[in-house]
């Protein structure tokens, strides 16, 4: 928690060096988040003391989403503008956030080096010679418990450094937020321990840190860049290493193409499924709690026996 308090405090004097938008006596904190489980982790910790926003539109996936003018006129109004950082977000958000002078908080920006997966680590089955879709390291770190907890807990900071008088139930909201996720993953991690399946690919690189907190192993990515298809060649490499792999499933996503993923099973009689990265969708409260459990089932209804 130390170094979260300390992220928390420079951010907040960057706030007033900078010029941005501090709270007002009686006013109520106004967040905007970049992405649905940030709004989501917000909402939960926010109650009823603070406003909470979604910068995209539901139906649009983070990957592909750019500010509009609405949206940043949307953000004016605000006092934070919560990002995932890590390189998730293709647009430039110090330059919006500093254009509609809110204070921006990278939720990523504070996570421990031993616990973020590198790229090269999450794409098994690629080889090590392209570029990154993203930064140096995997940026989906609310797919499993302990990444959404280390993120909320910055968001819950955050949210009691420039709102102090709402401290006590910030923290309270927070804490039966890692209540409930660590509940989440104590229940299902014993049953997906079992599995005498556990090796997967799939259709990009979101879930290395789902795969990680629950001993599962992902052995091969198809998309290296999220809606990108693998050239012909490319594609029976990728066929090569899940044979060689031993992976027992595919798993696609929501929102993208999955052409490949889908001949790719045919070829190799892998079974097909569905996980959701949450990267868009109805942000709410319990949100990223729901989409994490129905991962989970997804996943035991898949490569159970």
């Amino acid at each position: 928690m130390k170094t979260t308090t300390l992220l928390v405090l420079f951010l907040i004097l960057a706030a007033c060096s900078q010029g941005t938008k501090v709270l007002e006596p009686g006013q109520k904190l106004k967040v905007m988040a970049a992405t649905p489980h940030l709004a989501s982790l917000a909402m939960a910790i926010a109650g009823d003391a603070a406003e909470v926003e979604m910068l995209p539109p539901a139906d649009k996936v983070s990957h592909d989403y750019s500010p509009t003018m609405e949206d940043r006129r949307r953000l004016e109004k605000c006092h934070l503008l919560l990002i995932n950082g890590l390189k998730l977000e293709s647009w430039d958000p110090p330059k919006v956030a500093r254009a509609a002078r809110v204070t921006l908080v990278d939720c990523g920006a504070g996570l421990d080096a031993k616990f973020l997966i590198d790229e090269e680590e999450a794409e098994h089955g690629h080889g090590h010679d392209h570029d990154h879709a993203h930064g140096e390291n995997n940026p989906h770190v609310w797919m499993c418990a302990e990444g959404a907890i280390l993120q909320a807990r910055a968001i819950a900071e955050t949210f009691a450094g420039f709102d102090k008088a709402g401290t006590e139930g910030y923290r309270a909201r927070l804490k039966g937020l890692e209540q409930r996720l660590t509940a989440l993953r104590d229940k299902y991690k014993p049953l997906v321990e079992k599995l005498s399946r556990k090796n997967f690919v799939s259709n990009h690189d979101a879930f290395p840190y789902l795969a990680r907190e629950y001993g599962l192993r992902q052995v091969g990515v198809i998309q290296r860049t999220p809606g990108s298809n693998p050239a012909l060649a490319e594609r029976r490499k990728i066929e090569e290493t899940i044979k060689s792999g031993g992976a027992h499933a595919i798993f696609l996503e929501p929102g993208y193409d999955d052409s490949a993923s889908r001949a790719i099973a045919e070829s190799t009689g892998l079974k097909l499924a569905t996980l959701d990265p949450f990267d868009a969708g109805k942000p709410g409260p319990r949100a990223l709690e729901e989409v994490l459990e129905q991962n989970l089932k997804t996943v035991l209804a898949t490569l159970g026996d």
